[in-house]
């Protein structure tokens, strides 16, 4: 996200902080992910074995690291607990080191936790609502509480039950 964030949204810089998400139970460290990305070598591909070289290269090989330093989030463990990625400091945030808050997260997944069977909707109108508080007056909680309409509302019209 850091770099999503630089890219679009280069007006703002140093003007954002990262934190953990909020908790229902206080001391609770419960995360959730976001985004992600994969590389595969499909059962078609005409040179498997170099398609698997270029896989292990760009996600746990001398490829990660030029990846992760270009703001790429880690694929491995490694990376991600490394002392030169928890320590990058972000101009963006301030000079804060958000590797460490983002790391923090990764390790606090919940055990059930999954994407709405409707993410991608949800997603889509992601800067129509939540999006305006980084490019306008708009206060961040009611960019939320729009999100949080529009994704409900949608959820409902496809036949889902959906718990606000």
């Amino acid at each position: 996200m850091p770099a999503n964030l630089t890219s679009g949204v280069a007006s703002a810089s140093g003007d954002w902080r990262v934190a953990p998400l909020p908790q229902w139970e206080k001391g609770d460290k419960t995360s959730a992910e976001n985004g992600g990305s994969s590389l595969a070598v499909p059962k078609a591909a005409k040179n498997k074995e170099l398609a698997y070289a270029f896989t292990e290269f760009a996600t746990t090989g001398a490829g990660a690291s030029t990846r992760v330093a270009q703001g790429a989030f880690p694929a491995a463990r490694a990376d991600l607990e490394s002392k030169a990625f928890l320590d990058a400091k972000f101009p963006y945030f301030g000079g804060q080191q958000a590797n460490r808050i983002f790391a923090e997260s990764a390790r606090n997944v919940g055990e059930n936790w999954s994407y709405l069977p409707f993410q991608v909707y949800a997603n889509s109108v992601f800067n129509d609502t939540v999006g305006k508080a980084y490019v306008s007056s708009t206060k961040l909680d009611d960019g939320l509480k729009a999100w949080q309409d529009a994704s409900v509302k949608y959820g409902n019209s496809q036949g889902f039950t959906v718990n606000k």
